[in-house]
């Protein structure tokens, strides 16, 4: 098993240009666009509308806690004004903390393999909040693998400025992510000016090859990951990278840390009393962009 080869990339972050055009199209707008890397936007939502695409999203149980109260509706899930707000509030009832939305995937609506997949987000940045940006391998029989595979774009565990990156394996109980532990300085983009970052957009990012998986914040490549064989991470049962090659497909998460959560960091535990609500985490946008030969399901 080859040792993993985790590259910091700061000094080769310049963005990308990206021409759009919007065309009149059913009453809204149609976006057609190519990056300067020659991908064509393949997929995306700007959650324009008034609620949620079923069309493009489902609700599934990605995460939970036991003393979590979780609900997609009005009151935690609001699409409006061009944004998809995943609202964390109190639970009201003395036996639980928070009422939250499950995740929301494109599970059974679309998967790809390769490409360029960003979002433009306000995210949660303090104490208690574990938002997230990620992706699972889509279920048989599109996942080849025997093991499942997980790619993290962003995770921020409750931190002030950090926004975190990392791969994992699962089977059954076994489970193995990529060399540090969950929120690893090694896999982290820190913010400048985390003063502000409550209040800020930013673009978080992939870029997903045959030969390596990269993790940019607005533009800027922090980490690149190889894929090959030779950069595996994990012994049996969960050897080889084969994973990572399977179509994924997309999630967004606003989890909080309660006591009912089984693993939680350090100082990183939700206090209603001294934390305030709402926790809210603002998409902006999702999209897509594929070339000739990655391939979207």
């Amino acid at each position: 098993m080859g040792n993993i080869n985790i590259t910091p990339l700061h000094i080769l972050g310049a963005t990308l240009l990206v021409a759009f055009a919007l065309e009149a199209a059913d009453g809204g707008h149609a976006a057609t666009a190519q990056r300067a890397d020659g991908r064509r936007l393949v997929w995306s939502d700007e959650f324009d509308g008034t609620s949620l695409d079923n069309a493009k999203w489902q609700v599934w149980g990605t995460m939970s806690s036991t003393d979590n109260i979780y609900t997609n509706d009005a009151r935690t899930v609001q699409v409006t004004n061009g944004l998809l707000r995943l609202r964390v509030l109190p639970s009201g009832r003395p036996d639980k903390v928070a009422m939250l939305p499950r995740g929301l995937v494109t599970r059974d609506r679309m998967a790809f393999r390769y490409g360029y997949l960003e979002m433009r987000a306000r995210v949660p940045y303090r104490r208690g909040a574990w938002p997230s940006f990620w992706l699972q391998s889509a279920p048989p029989p599109l996942r080849k693998a025997d093991w499942m595979s997980e790619i993290d774009v962003l995770e921020s565990f409750a931190s002030t400025n950090a926004a975190v990156a990392n791969l994992h394996k699962w089977k059954g109980k076994a489970h193995v992510m990529l060399p540090g532990g969950e929120g690893s300085v090694k896999r982290a983009y820190r913010f400048p000016r985390p003063d502000t970052l409550n209040g800020e957009f930013h673009v978080y990012a992939m870029e997903w090859t045959p030969q390596a998986i990269s993790f940019l914040v607005d533009g800027e490549r922090f980490m690149t990951v190889p894929i090959d064989e030779a950069h595996d991470f994990a012994p049996k049962p969960l050897a080889g990278m084969a994973g990572f090659h399977d179509p994924h497909y997309v999630i967004f998460n606003n989890e909080v840390f309660t006591p009912g959560h089984g693993w939680c960091p350090e100082g990183a535990r939700l206090r209603p009393e001294d934390d305030p609500f709402p926790i809210d985490y603002e998409i902006d946008w999702v999209r897509l962009w594929q070339k000739d030969g990655e391939e979207r399901f």
